[in-house]
């Protein structure tokens, strides 16, 4: 496991799919199996564009087969060993 920032972790899912973790706002620890390669997204939930929220880090999560947001004021995630 190894601790990058939150914009690291953007270029690695713009490359590939990658196995993270980070601390929610409530304290909880999220697991979270994502990409942002649109050869892992299914077109229909393929955005039109990017203009997500500004506050937030847009991810699709691969297990859960949705978009999911990693808040702002998380400053780190944890990439854990594939």
């Amino acid at each position: 496991m190894r601790t990058i920032k939150i914009e690291q972790l953007k270029d690695i899912l713009i490359m590939e799919k990658a196995h993270f973790e980070y601390k929610k706002r409530d304290g909880t620890i999220r697991k979270a199996y994502g990409t942002l390669q649109y050869a892992f997204i299914p077109e229909n939930m393929q955005p039109k564009d990017f203009e997500f929220e500004a506050s937030n880090f847009r991810y699709y999560d691969l297990d859960k087969e949705a978009w999911r947001s990693i808040a702002k004021d998380v400053a780190e995630v944890n990439v854990l060993e594939q």
